[in-house]
C-alpha cells in the first residue's frame, strides 16, 4: 500500500476542546495522561498533582479522568478549570451498581450530561459477548481490562447477549456527532500478558470492533481504537496489519512488550508505543507509570516520569514522518555545537566525563578544531 493511499485510511481527528487538538495521520504523536480518584478524599491530591504537572515542561496533550468513586463534583469538571486540552472519561465507572449492574437509560443520560458539560471523548466497551468470553476462558487470565470487566459483569448479571453499549450504540453515535465528541473503542479482551500476545481472542475481538467502527464512521463519528495492552515486539507488525484497514486512530494502552520487569513498565510501554506510532504515522500514546502492575497509585514524581518517557516515545515516532518534529532535534544539535559540549547549557567546553579527550572541546589541538581548520583552508 502506498503512503498516499494509507493517508485516506486514517483521517485525522479534531478534538473540539477549548484548545483544539488534531491527532492522527501526519500529526505529531499525542500523549494522554490518566488521573483519578480511587477512594473518597483523593480528589484534592489528584488536582494538586495535576497543577504541578501542568507547570512542568512535559505537559500532556490530553487527560482522562479514571475515577472509580463518586466525589460529588466530578474530577473531570475540576480538571476543566485548569486544563484546556481534550478530556475523556469512562462513563460506566460511576454508573455500575454492584447489585444491579448497569441501567442502559441511566448510563446514556450520564454520557449525555458529561458530553454536554465539556467532556471531549469517552471510552466505551462494545465488544463483550458470551462467545468472546468463552474464547477468553482458554487463557490463564481471561480478562484484565477494568472497564471491560465491568461490562462483562453487567452482561452476566442481566443475562444480556452482548454489551450494554452495543444496545445504545446508535443513539450514542447520534449524540457524539451532534456534540463533536470522539468515541474511544475500548478493547476488553486485550492480552493479559506478553505470553498471550496476539492470540485468537485478540484477533476475534478486532473483528468485532470493526463492526462498531464501521457503524460510527457511517454515522459521521470520529473513532479512536484503544489497545493492545501486552504484545511481543515482533507481533506489532501483525497487529498493525489487522487494524490498518479500519481507518481508525490508534491509542495503544502500552503496549508493554515485556512483563519481565514490572518496575520498568513505563519503558517497556514506550518501546511498544513508538513501534506502533511509527507504523501508523500518527496517533495517541498513553503515559504508563512504573507502578502500573505493582498495585500503587502513581505519585507526582512517578506520573512525571511516565509522562516524560511517553514524550520521548512520541518524539521518536514523530521524527519518522513529521518534519516539524525534526526541528527539536536540530535545535539540540545547534546548542551542542555552540557550546562545544554534549552537555546542553554547559558554561565550559567539554565535560567531566571525557575531560581532555573530548572531541568537541575548543582547544588548539583537539579534533574538532583541526577539522574545522581543514574545511576553511
Amino acid at each position: 500500500m502506498t503512503l498516499a493511499l494509507r493517508k485516506t485510511f486514517m483521517t485525522p481527528i479534531t478534538y473540539n476542546s477549548p484548545n483544539r487538538l488534531i491527532a492522527g495521520y501526519g500529526s505529531p504523536v499525542r500523549v494522554n495522561l490518566s488521573i483519578g480518584s480511587e477512594r473518597l478524599g483523593t480528589t484534592r491530591r489528584e488536582l494538586e498533582k495535576l497543577r504541578a504537572i501542568l507547570q512542568s515542561e512535559h505537559c500532556p496533550d490530553m487527560l482522562m479522568d479514571l475515577s472509580v468513586v463518586d466525589t460529588g463534583k466530578e474530577l473531570w469538571q475540576c480538571i476543566r478549570e485548569h486544563f484546556t486540552g481534550p478530556i475523556g472519561i469512562l462513563p460506566h465507572y460511576l454508573s455500575f451498581n454492584e447489585d444491579t449492574g448497569l441501567d442502559a437509560g441511566r448510563l446514556f443520560d450520564r454520557i449525555r450530561r458529561a458530553i454536554e458539560g465539556g467532556v471531549n471523548f469517552i471510552t466505551v466497551h462494545c465488544t463483550p459477548t458470551p462467545s468472546l468470553l468463552q474464547l477468553a476462558k482458554q487463557r490463564l487470565t481471561p480478562v484484565t481490562s477494568r472497564g471491560g470487566g465491568l461490562i462483562i459483569r453487567d452482561m452476566l448479571m442481566r443475562q444480556r447477549q452482548g454489551s450494554v453499549y452495543a444496545e445504545i450504540f446508535t443513539e450514542l453515535c447520534d449524540l457524539a456527532r451532534q456534540n463533536h465528541c470522539v468515541l474511544n473503542l475500548g478493547t476488553t479482551f486485550r492480552a493479559p500478558s506478553v505470553a498471550a500476545g496476539l492470540d485468537q481472542t485478540c484477533i476475534a475481538e478486532i473483528r468485532e470492533q470493526s463492526r462498531f467502527i464501521e457503524l460510527a464512521h457511517d454515522a459521521g463519528v470520529s473513532v479512536v481504537l484503544e489497545g493492545p495492552g501486552h504484545i511481543q515486539l515482533h507481533q506489532i507488525e501483525g497487529y498493525w496489519k489487522l487494524i490498518e484497514p479500519l481507518r481508525v486512530v490508534p491509542m495503544p494502552l502500552g503496549p508493554i512488550v515485556t512483563d519481565s520487569d514490572p518496575a520498568m513498565d513505563h519503558v517497556a510501554a514506550a518501546i511498544g508505543a513508538a513501534a506502533i506510532m511509527q507504523k501508523s504515522r500518527g496517533g495517541i500514546i498513553n503515559a504508563i507509570t512504573s507502578v502500573e502492575h505493582q498495585g500503587g497509585v502513581p505519585s507526582l514524581s512517578l506520573s512525571l516520569e511516565g509522562l516524560r518517557t511517553a514524550r520521548v516515545a512520541a518524539q521518536a515516532a514523530s521524527l519518522t514522518y513529521c518534519g516539524t518534529s525534526l526541528l527539536a532535534e536540530e535545535k539540540v544539535a545547534r546548542l551542542r555545537a555552540i557550546g562545544d559540549s554534549c552537555v546542553i547549557g554547559s558554561k565550559e567546553p567539554g565535560c567531566a566525563r571525557c575531560s581532555t579527550l573530548c572531541p568537541l572541546a575548543a582547544s588548539p589541538y583537539n579534533l574538532r578544531s583541526s577539522l574545522m581548520a581543514e574545511t576553511t583552508q
